[in-house]
């Protein structure tokens, strides 16, 4: 019988009814039986345990509140650890967790009445949603997603003990929205762990454009806020957490206060100054003794020197964009190629349609190089758009001869 998977929550499916008179089964990658879908009057509801979601018009629909109730109370499959293909799909999964704040207010409301926002597992969760809708950019760069990483743990914690504690009518209005928050915490949590180890092409190299750079700049400076706010919350401030703070300070002060890629020496520029950032970071962190102060610390320390690395990456594209036209230009070239890390011999292998177009190497003064090319390029992305342009005119030239 077919059991069809359900597209939200792919290691979820499914399960027909054996008769007209049985309920539908979800079920597992394991094909354990997670909750049922009951149908009434042409409307489909999903039950997961005593817990149960709105009246829906599709099945798949109800089997999908039952696999978010799963996810909420166990956590996700191991099928759901996969990396985020790019920025862009990071991005859109932690911009949904914010948009559940409404249903959270609304259903608070009808549970507690006047007193939703003294509860104080609400409280908690609508500062920690607030703080999400600030910091979901912050998804850019590896160190930015460690940080989203802490927000969403921050999130969780709250709502998983009001989802434990909420029993009778109470339960009737919270399960269901706790249970989607949750869901989608819980898989971008999961999924933005993954990518932090194995990070999609976009979290590396150069930025793809001057406002994504501003941002990732902008994350280093609310992180080192927090830090600041962090040390100067201590019950008392001895005289080296003192010096380590004004030495942070000094270094957040030299951060450009407008655009920091604009051109090259923009860009050397605001890397410089987080490079000073970062060193500051760690010496606050190698002398607090708070335990949240250290995280922080480290959490700034891995964001800037992130967003250096990359807007020096970016220095070198721009060195290269006259040849190609634009940087825009270099990686439009590059969006159909693999270019592969760089080996303990410095070369990169460049894939086009599964075939070797490179590799290109680093040469002993610092610029890249591959076949054919006999003027090195700043970048390795300059040079590995010059190989894919060759490569796709010799396909446009063979396909004409035949």
């Amino acid at each position: 019988m077919n059991s069809p998977v359900l597209q939200a929550f792919p290691a979820f499916r499914l399960r027909p009814p054996a008769d007209c008179s049985a309920s539908a089964e979800v079920v597992d990658a394991n094909d354990i039986v997670v909750g049922q879908v009951d149908a009434a009057g042409g409307a489909y509801r999903g039950h997961a345990g005593t817990d149960a979601g709105p009246q829906r018009t599709d099945a798949l629909r109800a089997a999908e509140d039952v696999a978010m109730f799963r996810i909420a109370l166990h956590g996700p499959a191991g099928a759901e650890h996969l990396p985020y293909t790019g920025v862009a799909q990071a991005q859109a999964a932690v911009a949904l967790i914010p948009l559940q704040r409404q249903e959270i207010v609304d259903s608070s409301a009808r549970a507690y009445f006047f007193y939703a926002l003294r509860q104080p597992h609400v409280a908690e969760i609508l500062d920690g949603l607030d703080a999400i809708v600030r910091e979901y950019f912050a998804v850019g760069t590896r160190g930015g997603c460690l940080r989203v990483i802490r927000l969403l743990e921050q999130l969780r914690e709250p709502a998983r003990a009001l989802l434990a504690q909420v029993t009778g009518d109470e339960r009737e209005w919270m399960a269901y929205p706790l249970a989607r928050l949750l869901a989608f915490t819980e898989l971008a949590l999961a999924r933005l762990g993954a990518t932090t180890t194995k990070p999609s092409a976009d979290l590396d190299g150069p930025f793809p454009d001057p406002h994504t750079a501003d941002q990732a700049l902008a994350t280093a400076f609310r992180t080192y806020r927090d830090v600041q706010a962090g040390v100067r919350a201590l019950p008392s401030l001895p005289a080296s957490a003192v010096r380590t703070l004004g030495a942070l300070d000094a270094a957040a002060a030299q951060l450009p206060s407008g655009p920091c890629a604009r051109n090259r020496a923009d860009c050397r520029t605001a890397a410089s100054a987080l490079d000073e950032l970062a060193a500051a970071a760690r010496t606050v962190e190698d002398s607090a003794t708070a335990a949240e102060v250290r995280a922080l610390a480290q959490e700034l320390s891995a964001i800037a020197t992130d967003t250096s690395a990359r807007l020096e990456s970016t220095a070198l594209l721009l060195g290269d964009a006259s040849r190609h036209g634009s940087v825009r230009t270099i990686l439009t070239t590059l969006h159909d190629a693999e270019l592969g890390p760089e080996t303990d011999a410095g070369t990169r292998s460049l894939l086009v349609d599964d075939s070797e177009a490179g590799p290109i190497r680093r040469t002993d003064s610092g610029r890249w190089t591959g076949p054919g090319i006999t003027d090195p390029y700043h970048s390795p992305e300059g040079a590995a758009a010059a190989l894919v342009s060759t490569f796709r005119d010799r396909q446009a030239i063979d396909r004409n001869r035949a």
